[in-house]
């Protein structure tokens, strides 16, 4: 049986034990405040994301992994592991899965390939659901192949937490931002082939919540099966509370995970923005 390294980002949030215990490697994406750049999670925290954006003037940008030390990974993967399944966040927000794929080229490394169309704990979950395949018997090849297919199960809305991060990065004007801001209009986004694209905007940030929670309750009440909702928030602990409580309230079966939203939205979308997210399970 061949022996396989997974590879992922710092957006998908795996902790660092349950990496090393189960042959996953994370590769940071950058973020760069004006002329610094970050190694996501390594050199700055999600808090601490959350409060340069409050205060810098202008929009940090988010880039992808060094290929030179991704190339410098495959080649010490080369050792240990005959093969490796990369799962990245969306490609229609970062360039780090063809980052990926360039430096396992330059190391003549054998990958498959998975854009995800997704972020944060989903992707993660697309991992996971990768592992078990393995463990079942599948191949590589037709693991990779399924993960790549899972965003079509997944169903995420997300509450834009700051107009004005919006506004920064230009995105909304400065009289939508001002008049957003004036009526408490609180924009609802969603996936739609890896992107992020408008859904629906919803007055005050109770109703914008309690709107998600409702999408999420359609599903249930169609008879689909639904094991686990994430909670995705960006230095938003109680509106992330908040959905936990009306989401139990709707099922005590359903498992619910809180976890970060990411660099990757949280840049543009700002401080209490929050994601509902979760699978339709076969």
């Amino acid at each position: 049986m061949k022996k396989i390294a997974w590879i992922t980002d710092s957006t998908c949030y795996i902790e660092p034990e349950y990496a090393k215990q189960n042959d996953i490697f994370i590769v940071p994406i950058g973020i760069t405040f004006e002329n610094e750049t970050y190694k996501d999670g390594i050199d700055i925290t999600e808090d601490e994301l959350y409060q340069r954006l409050a205060t810098s003037r202008s929009l940090p940008k988010t880039s992808q992994p060094v290929i030179g030390e991704l190339a410098t990974l495959f080649e010490e993967l080369k050792k240990e592991y005959d093969l490796a399944i990369a799962v990245h966040l969306s490609t229609e927000l970062s360039g780090t899965a063809n980052a990926t794929k360039q430096a396992a080229d330059i190391a003549d490394f054998p990958l498959e390939l998975v854009d995800s169309r997704l972020i944060s704990l989903p992707v993660a979950h697309l991992i996971q659901k990768g592992q078990e395949m393995i463990r079942e018997g599948f191949s590589p090849e037709d693991t990779a192949s399924k993960l790549r297919t899972m965003y079509r199960s997944n169903k995420l809305y997300v509450m834009i937490g700051s107009m004005d991060q919006l506004h920064k990065s230009g995105r909304v004007s400065a009289i939508q931002m001002m008049m957003g801001s004036l009526l408490q209009i609180k924009p609802i986004l969603t996936f739609e082939e890896g992107k992020l694209i408008p859904y629906d905007k919803v007055r005050s940030q109770k109703k914008a919540l309690a709107y998600m929670v409702a999408r999420l309750k359609e599903d249930l009440e169609q008879g689909l099966n639904i094991k686990t909702v994430y909670i995705l928030e960006g230095s938003a602990k109680q509106e992330a509370l908040s959905i936990q409580e009306q989401v139990r309230s709707l099922s005590s079966e359903i498992e619910i995970v809180i976890g970060p939203l990411g660099s990757a939205i949280g840049v543009h979308a700002g401080s209490g923005t929050i994601a509902l997210t979760w699978f339709r399970e076969d």
